[in-house]
């Protein structure tokens, strides 16, 4: 598959030899992609790794029972036959009903912006300038004792193919930009990455400046409350964005009815949303051709649960639409629930509205997962007392929540919000949230 004809013939190919093996209804996906990796060690010279990759998969339905796939990294027609008849072959079906009627047969052209069209300008040239400003920065005052140990960038082109027997045929390409820049600040070391899908988002200052907070904040001196027996928290953006990450799966396919049915805060808003501009989640459609109308989808609205994320597998089994969210990985042939751009919607409160409200308490910079167990999630927490909006020492201590418990004690939400990427892109605003003080240095939200 040299070019994009090659890879469109190539899937058509594949539907044809699908239903004239014997099945009736047959998907083919495809994704090219293209990276490039430039790194950098103090007093050495940038170094540069570029890779291509391709692979096809195919998920195949009979008239009933579940559908059976495969994965080709070199799709010629013998492996292709090949893979037919093995699957045809060695997997009989049963007599259940299935969803091949349920994939999609067109798409709108309608799409995010996902594509930065200079990227063929983002060379060697483009890198060294990136290095220089970087280094700029570090020797600047505000970052005394700061050290750059690496620079890591990587650029990458992934265009994605969809086409099935219902007449689907479709395509988008997307760019991808992933700063990684490695700290140490006395005898801690921490990694910053950013991900941007235009090239000139990325914002070293910003990915600085939250490095050296973040080490900064990494004590041992415990949070007292004196005479107080609770404490306010307000847990930055990346603080935030992890508690959500953890708890997302109760968003997921079938959610807990209890759940559900509690009226939580009416500033809470969580939304997932495929359609943001520039957002390194956002896509015109998911890997099974899905694609929702441009907009909001609120999972929980003005504190009211609204639906779970679905692909066609899970909506099919609870007899509901599909909410787009079919995306595969790495290890699975067939597509998994999984977000696209899930996120706190922000309100119109400024930071300090929220360090004023809460008169003192202890701004969260950094989260660790400690343990999970039936009582709850326990969490080790960094960050810097304040007073008024006054930010003072760094402070450290622990506190336990549950999915349940965290969302019923959000007091007030920002305005600023920051996205983080990992497999899913999950942002927050700043959340203001209150504690009970239970023992030692562990609180209880």
């Amino acid at each position: 598959m040299n070019d994009s004809i090659s890879i469109s013939a190539a899937l058509q190919h594949l539907l044809a030899e699908g239903t004239q093996t014997g099945f009736s209804t047959v998907e083919a996906f495809a994704e090219r992609t293209g990276k490039q990796e430039y790194e950098c060690f103090p007093d050495e010279p940038p170094s540069l790794h570029a890779t291509q990759t391709q692979k096809v998969t195919v998920r195949a339905f009979r008239d009933t029972g579940d559908p059976v796939g495969f994965t080709l990294s070199k799709p010629d027609l013998p492996a292709i036959k090949s893979a037919f008849l093995n699957i045809y072959g060695t997997h009989l079906p049963d007599q259940k009903e299935n969803y091949r009627q349920k994939l999609p047969s067109t798409v709108k052209e309608i799409s995010p912006a996902v594509f930065d069209k200079s990227i063929d300008a983002v060379d060697i040239h483009a890198f060294n300038e990136l290095i220089d400003r970087i280094n700029e920065i570090i020797i600047s005052p505000p970052f005394q004792g700061l050290k750059l140990k690496k620079i890591h960038l990587a650029k990458t082109l992934k265009k994605t193919y969809i086409a099935n027997t219902n007449q689907l045929n479709a395509k988008y390409k997307k760019t991808n930009f992933n700063l990684v820049l490695s700290f140490m600040l006395g005898i801690n070391q921490v990694d910053i990455s950013e991900n941007r899908v235009f090239f000139q988002h990325l914002e070293p200052y910003k990915i600085i400046s939250r490095g050296f907070n973040l080490l900064n904040s990494l004590t041992e001196t415990t949070v007292s409350t004196g005479k107080r027996k609770n404490l306010y928290l307000i847990l930055s953006p990346e603080a935030s964005a992890f508690i959500l990450k953890e708890f997302s799966h109760y968003f997921k396919i079938c959610a807990d009815s209890e759940m559900m049915n509690i009226h939580y805060p009416s500033i809470l808003n969580i939304i997932d949303n495929p359609f943001m501009d520039g957002e390194a989640g956002s896509v015109p459609f998911d890997d099974e051709g899905v694609q929702m109308y441009p907009g909001e989808k609120y999972l929980i609205q003005k504190g009211v649960f609204s639906q779970v994320i679905t692909d066609l597998s899970t909506a099919f089994q609870t007899n509901t639409p599909s909410t787009g969210n079919g995306f595969r990985n790495e290890r699975s042939t067939f597509p998994s629930v999984q977000f696209s751009n899930l996120y706190i919607k922000p309100t119109v409160l400024p930071l300090k509205n929220l360090m004023t409200d809460a008169q003192e308490g202890v701004l969260v910079s950094l989260l660790k997962l400690k343990s999970v167990d039936k009582s709850g999630y326990l969490f080790s927490a960094y960050g810097y007392r304040f007073k008024g909006d006054d930010m003072l020492e760094p402070v450290h201590l622990y506190f336990k929540t549950t999915f349940r418990s965290y969302l019923l004690h959000i007091l007030k939400i920002s305005k600023e919000i920051k996205f983080f990427y990992s497999v899913s892109n999950i942002g927050s605003p700043y959340v203001l949230v209150e504690a009970r003080h239970k023992q030692d240095s562990i609180f209880e939200v």
